[in-house]
């Protein structure tokens, strides 16, 4: 990959210089052709020697621009084909064609879903037509009022009002959901706002409004302290220590801030199934066709169902649910081997404590009954209790 990456910056400054150079063989011609134009507009004897002269130069650069083009294109072609070589997959080693055989209505709604957190209602409505998917009413009709709330802020204006009523006026549910920073970051977004299109004093008057709720909150006290010393750079915000704080990115976040928790108001992820599933294929499809062939050249199958071969690391942004791995087999716990707390509180996987009520491990005693295996307290099958993360 790093390879990959400098062999990019070798191939983005070469561009650079090409149509650098390109543009310049292309200047040149213009002035001379702009020059001959001037010595016939002039009402002169045209002189032969200028127009020889302008054709040559508008040959030069036609040449000049063709070669650098042609080198430019040859590399390219020869980075692409790096590319193939680096990401090269056989997805039909992966591929099963019957994981969804028995899962097309989850599969179904997941798009649907998808579609209609887009903003495509249009497309929604003819997919869940075409695929007999039932689409409540109710729950188009919220997720058409977060889309036109989404849209408002992402719009030229950013106009934040419906969003921040919204946001009021589920003040509690949203404490309760843990998004309470939602309001303050759109209280925050509108303040800027006021101070940027020069309204100091408004923006002053807000701050009264809505900031003094904040008061027993010390995190969010020193954030408003700092604020309220942007007044003395109003005039030059973007030369100011503030200046950070007035990036485009700032509207994207509110966005996708307010989507979440609207999304969160309604029992949904605060991110899109669809999309985080497609990513972590994407991020494990390297990994899983590498394995698959080393399989396949060994002529050795996985047999193991709903599992994959090898753990493909992800991003702790996909990390949605706590995993225990048991500390005797180092095996990941699954339903059918959940992790199992002994009267002690140790805990390990059932197939593992299976394995020490029967005596595979030393130290058993008769009777079913073990001693933990990271303390001397004696523990059964019948005192072990499931374990639910």
């Amino acid at each position: 990959m790093d390879t990959l990456i400098r062999n990019c910056e070798k191939l983005s400054k070469h561009q650079n210089s090409s149509s650098t150079k390109t543009l310049l063989s292309i200047t040149q011609a213009i002035e001379a052709l702009q020059t001959a134009r001037n010595n016939i507009s002039s009402g002169s004897t045209p002189n032969t020697d200028d127009l020889v002269q302008a054709k040559q130069q508008v040959e030069k650069a036609q040449r000049q621009s063709d070669e650098h083009i042609r080198e430019l294109y040859t590399n390219v072609s020869k980075y692409g084909k790096h590319v193939e070589k680096a990401f090269k997959l056989d997805l039909s080693t992966v591929g099963e064609s019957k994981a969804f055989e028995d899962k097309r209505d989850q599969l179904g709604y997941a798009i649907l879903q998808h579609f209609l957190r887009e903003g495509d209602f249009i497309l929604a409505g003819e997919f869940a037509r075409e695929n007999k998917l039932d689409l409540p009413q109710d729950t188009k009709i919220k997720f058409e009022q977060m889309y036109e709330i989404v849209s408002k802020i992402r719009a030229e204006q950013h106009q934040l009002e419906d969003a921040i009523q919204w946001t009021v006026e589920r003040r509690e549910e949203l404490d309760i959901q843990g998004n309470n920073g939602l309001e303050f970051t759109l209280h925050r977004l509108r303040f800027l706002q006021l101070v940027e299109n020069g309204q100091a004093t408004d923006a002053l008057e807000y701050a009264r409004l809505w900031f003094p709720r904040y008061s027993k909150d010390p995190g969010r006290m020193d954030e408003i302290k700092h604020l309220m010393g942007i007044f003395i750079y109003a005039k030059r915000l973007q030369s100011s220590p503030y200046a950070h704080l007035f990036t485009d990115q700032r509207w994207e976040q509110g966005a996708r801030m307010f989507a979440a928790a609207f999304c969160a108001s309604m029992g949904l992820a605060a991110m899109s199934p669809l999309g985080v599933t497609i990513d972590a294929g994407a991020s494990a499809l390297p990994v899983v066709c590498k394995v698959s062939g080393l399989m396949r050249d060994r002529k050795v199958e996985w047999s193991q169902q709903n599992e994959l071969a090898v753990e493909v690391p992800l991003p702790d942004s996909m990390h949605f649910h706590s995993v225990f791995v048991c500390p005797v087999s180092k095996e990941q716990a699954t339903p059918d081997n959940p992790p199992m707390a002994m009267p002690c509180g140790h805990v390990v996987c059932k197939a593992s404590l299976e394995k020490l009520a029967h005596g595979v491990r030393p130290g058993t005693v008769a009777f079913g009954r073990f001693k933990c295996p990271y303390c001397p307290v004696m523990s059964s099958m019948a005192d072990a209790k499931k374990v639910y993360f």
